[in-house]
């Protein structure tokens, strides 16, 4: 929650708000430590690149996580300014949307820094599920380089990726978790994919806001479009999902995730995502954040992850 005295400057900072071209009024936020693009006022620098921050279930811009800002300051006089995408599946409307409208969207964005901006790179930090975003999106881009309207990026950022599914059955008995999934799989059967998931099925905190029979699948059903976190996802699937990446990748969960079950070796798992990809495509910078929450709170752990975020960056030139 904000602090809601007026005297604590911490909780003002400028951004500037690009409106671009897109079906659904989308914007994205630059946090401007640096000259911003497209500013007005005498600018010694204007960032050539881009990194593109894409928040989780329930998060919005700008500032979707503290860690934004971290890495945002962290950039100041670099090459780079920092992007929030505001999606239109932002804050409570995850629930009726997708992965494939969430990479349509960021397809505008991305277009939109490459064409109006004239960013020479463009490079995509996933939070949670916008972890699933930057997987979704490079898998759309095509192994051939052939994306039907999805261009390439220069890398991806991912931070605190999570099995939803998995972290859903941590607070949910099996048996009511096994007949939701069973509700929803048995709507999209019969046609009924965006019809909403009845309130009494859903755990407490996903019943605020609509959540759709496919959105439910997808992110608590075995094989659901979301489930690219998994521990227990087969060998077959893993390989298919890593083993097409073609732009270099950072991956840096959170060291003490609470979304993350404890009999769930995430050490291991890293090791086996980075094994998956392709030679020099895994960045050898990965490792979990030390002492940090799903959120990355701790003020030690942001500094941790922006210090290597930007050594990432600075290896892509």
């Amino acid at each position: 929650m904000a602090d809601n005295n007026n005297n604590n400057n911490s909780d003002i900072f400028p951004v500037t708000v690009h409106r671009y071209p897109g079906t659904r009024k989308p914007c994205a936020f630059e946090h401007t430590t640096t000259s911003p693009t497209g500013g007005t006022q005498a600018q010694t620098q204007t960032p050539r690149n881009a990194l593109v921050f894409i928040g989780g279930l329930g998060d919005g811009p700008p500032a979707a996580v503290p860690y934004a800002r971290a890495i945002a300051a962290k950039l100041s006089g670099s090459t780079y300014s920092l992007f929030e995408a505001r999606l239109s599946t932002a804050f409570t409307a995850f629930g009726y949307g997708s992965l494939a409208q969430d990479v349509a969207e960021l397809a505008a964005l991305v277009a939109y820094l490459r064409a109006s901006l004239e960013k020479e790179r463009v490079v995509l930090l996933g939070h949670s599920t916008g972890c699933q975003d930057c997987l979704a999106y490079a898998a759309a881009s095509g192994s051939d380089g052939s994306g039907g309207g999805v261009g390439d990026v220069d890398g991806f950022v991912l931070q605190g990726p999570v099995s939803d599914r998995e972290a859903v059955a941590m607070d949910v008995p099996a048996a009511d978790l096994a007949r939701s999934v069973e509700c929803a799989a048995a709507m999209i059967a019969r046609g009924g994919k965006d019809d909403v998931m009845p309130r009494d099925l859903l755990p407490e905190g996903f019943r605020a806001a609509p959540v759709t029979a496919y959105r439910w699948f997808s992110l608590v059903g075995v094989g659901g479009d979301d489930d690219f976190f998994s521990s227990d996802l087969p060998d077959d699937k893993v390989a298919a999902i890593w083993g097409g990446l073609r732009q270099p990748v950072l991956i840096v969960p959170s060291g003490e995730d609470e979304f993350v079950a404890g009999h769930i070796d995430v050490p291991q798992l890293v090791v086996k995502w980075k094994k998956a990809c392709a030679p020099g495509i895994a960045s050898d910078l990965s490792g979990l954040i030390p002492g940090a929450n799903h959120s990355v709170d701790s003020p030690d752990a942001q500094e941790w992850l922006a210090d290597r975020v930007v050594r990432f960056l600075a290896a892509l030139d």
